[in-house]
């Protein structure tokens, strides 16, 4: 993969359009370097390409273009093209959100609530991307219930839009039955059984009992050490 390329391809997304990639920058314009890495194994033609050749780029070969933290894992354009994200008051009818299977025995029936906006895509493909990167399945959200029960969208470019807060009603996934919990929620370990509590009584045969032979206090004699402290006597 020549630097050039690469460079060119990461340009591309950091500064005009990461979301055609499914990246949202920070405030300050930053995006991880692993989701970074995923967005460009995803495209065609820079499928190999390893973490350690964009972050060699990034030191090394385009320091002026980009700004990268490897202490934070965070890297961005050292300018960029496009605006933050916008409320908007018409969303597409249908949106797709990717939700961790576990995430959805709650969300399905409490709605989105997570500390982290919902990323949602009118495009179904970039969305099953999305999904893949998470290990998430697709939730459809019809953004008019949404709206009726007052969420708010904001659209990011063109590809993206986020929302703080969806109804569970606004959402429809898979139904989360007894198969589904299953074989997404693990099951609690159990403890170990407790030995059992053998009673002594005086008339017990020590010997009998499932524990080390009681000595007393004595130490069992080792030949060759009593040997060793005999010859220590004798000056040997």
């Amino acid at each position: 993969m020549s630097p050039e390329r690469l460079a060119k391809l990461l340009r591309y997304i950091l500064a005009y359009r990461p979301d055609e990639f499914g990246l949202i920058p920070d405030e300050e314009g930053f995006v991880k370097i692993k989701d970074l890495h995923l967005a460009v194994t995803e495209t065609d033609g820079f499928r190999g390409v390893r973490r350690r050749e964009i972050e060699t780029l990034l030191e090394v070969f385009a320091r002026e273009d980009f700004e990268y933290r490897r202490d934070q894992g965070l890297v961005r354009a050292r300018e960029f093209f496009y605006a933050s994200p916008i409320y908007t008051e018409d969303p597409p009818r249908l949106l797709y959100l990717p939700v961790r299977p576990r995430a959805w025995i709650h969300v399905s029936e409490k709605g989105w609530g997570q500390p982290q906006p919902a990323l949602m895509s009118p495009e179904v493909e970039l969305a099953e991307r999305l999904a893949r990167r998470k290990g998430a399945l697709l939730v459809e959200v019809d953004t008019v219930k949404a709206q009726a029960s007052g969420a708010v969208f904001l659209r990011f470019i063109e590809k993206l839009y986020l929302a703080s807060w969806l109804p569970a009603e606004a959402l429809r996934g898979p139904r989360v039955d007894e198969k589904f919990r299953a074989r997404y929620v693990p099951k609690p370990k159990e403890p170990p059984e407790p030995e059992p509590i053998i009673p002594f009584r005086p008339d017990t045969d020590l010997a009998e009992l499932p524990y080390r032979k009681i000595t007393h206090g004595k130490k069992k004699k080792i030949p060759w050490k009593e040997g060793r402290k005999e010859k220590k006597k004798r000056g040997w």
